[in-house]
């Protein structure tokens, strides 16, 4: 019997229906931040979001049961844990005091990352990253820092609404990161100050153009990673004695591709040394 759950519940039809129900469920929350929607069809959107929730029980009950404690193994499998059990949380009657909780199910909108492959791939980039992108963000906080003291000492006294004080600096100085209005604080500071040029153009490209820079390389070299890790897991299940042969098939292209890339490298490689 666990068998077949599992075989259901790691099916194509099973994943894309889930899928389904969690983008029909995104439109529905959509429609109910309209006051006139709601007052006109609020009965029918709350009996959806009943059947959305009951949805999202049974799938979490059938996991639970074709995987056991394996479930929470998942990192994925938690996230969707806590998502559906905010979603049981009670928001009328004695707790009507708790509606608030009723936000929680926007929560249900990101458990597409959970089920589309490529965004999770993505997600766990970004998070294999954090080490090295804290490291990159404490050093943009030192230059944010030094540059925050220094503007204060220049442009404290021509513009006490940007430079006034460490916090209204950092702020202008992530307004000027973004590259947001940027002339509405440069060009009049660098009418009283012959240094301000100096100052915003030495600031902008450490910020803007180096150091976030820096943190989109290391987030690609993390996917970048992960992708070749995926590929040689894929490999590896290909040499098993059981391996299917859509497996083998998929090995066999992931290797005409490496030699494809290598080709290729080595081709720009010529062609720069005739150059």
């Amino acid at each position: 019997m666990r068998e077949k759950v599992t075989s259901v519940v790691e099916s194509k039809l099973f994943e894309r229906s889930i899928i389904t129900v969690i983008l029909v469920n995104a439109v529905v929350l959509g429609l109910e931040t309209s006051q006139e929607i709601m007052n006109e069809y609020g009965h029918i959107l709350e009996v959806l979001n009943y059947i959305f929730i009951t949805i999202f029980v049974i799938e979490m009950l059938l996991k639970l049961y074709a995987y056991h404690f394996n479930y929470f193994r998942d990192g994925w499998n938690v996230f969707d844990f806590i998502i559906v059990f905010s979603s049981l949380i009670p928001t009328g009657g004695v707790f009507t005091g708790l509606r608030i909780l009723r936000i929680f199910r926007v929560l249900r909108i990101p458990r597409l990352i959970s089920g589309l492959k490529p965004l999770r791939k993505i997600v766990s980039s970004i998070l294999r990253s954090l080490p090295g992108v804290a490291w990159t963000v404490l050093l943009m906080f030192i230059v944010y820092y030094v540059f925050a003291i220094i503007g204060i000492y220049l442009f404290s006294s021509d513009a006490p609404e940007k430079f006034g004080s460490l916090g209204t600096a950092f702020v202008t100085l992530f307004e000027l990161m973004t590259l947001s209005s940027w002339q509405n604080v440069v060009i009049p500071l660098t009418e009283h100050n012959v240094w301000a040029w100096f100052y915003f153009l030495i600031f902008i490209l450490a910020a803007a153009f180096i150091l976030l820079n820096v943190i989109l390389g290391i987030i690609v070299d993390s996917l970048d990673l992960q992708n070749k890790e995926e590929e040689l897991e894929i490999i590896e299940a290909a040499l098993e004695p059981d391996a299917s042969k859509e497996e083998i098939l998929q090995s066999e292209v992931l290797k005409l591709k490496v030699q494809l890339d290598q080709i290729i490298t080595l081709m720009e490689h010529k062609e720069g040394e005739q150059r």
